[in-house]
């Protein structure tokens, strides 16, 4: 309800910051879409040298590749769009994939066989399938977050015979709703 385009906005002083004189306004316009992706990597809990999923390579999902790379993580990501894929390359991404098989195969190469340590869904869709897909490739006791809208239809007994933990991150983290 605050994030709008207008000369004067009127909002509560913990979704405020002062804007460095080394930030410009281009970058400082995705200062809340950076904090909704490192919300959701904030509740994968992910860890120096861990791997991660990322499931939609959109504006959220590209900010949150660089992120995790930036903490030393291993990255794999699948977008359904060749072109979000390519970005995805160029920004540094370790193993990407366009298609559903591909991306399992890259998860399993990346983790050892494992299945990776969390999956961040940052896609949009009313489809379960991303769900379904991030029950496959975590590892047992693995976490999943879910930052994108999207179907949430869990399938139980992938769920239940890894023990997956899965979240639902809200928004941009701490202060949002203060």
């Amino acid at each position: 309800g605050y994030a709008c385009h207008s000369e004067v906005v009127c909002v509560p002083e913990n979704l405020v910051v002062k804007l460095p004189d080394v930030v410009g306004f281009e970058a400082a316009a995705f200062t809340t879409l950076g904090a909704i992706a490192l919300q959701g990597i904030r509740l994968t809990e992910a860890k120096l040298g861990e791997s991660v999923a990322i499931v939609g390579l959109g504006l959220l999902g590209l900010l949150a590749l660089q992120m995790l790379k930036a903490a030393g993580c291993i990255v794999v990501g699948m977008d359904i769009q060749a072109e979000r894929a390519e970005q995805a390359l160029r920004l540094g991404i370790d193993s990407v994939a366009t298609e559903g098989d591909e991306f399992e195969s890259a998860c399993m190469q990346y983790s050892s066989g494992y299945g990776v340590d969390s999956v961040l869904i940052t896609a949009a869709t009313q489809s379960n399938q991303p769900v379904e897909v991030a029950g496959e490739i975590a590892r047992k006791k693995g976490i999943i977050v879910a930052v994108g809208a999207i179907g949430m239809d869990l399938p139980r007994k992938i769920y239940y015979q890894k023990e997956l933990d899965f979240r639902i991150s809200t928004s941009y983290g701490p202060g949002r709703y203060d």
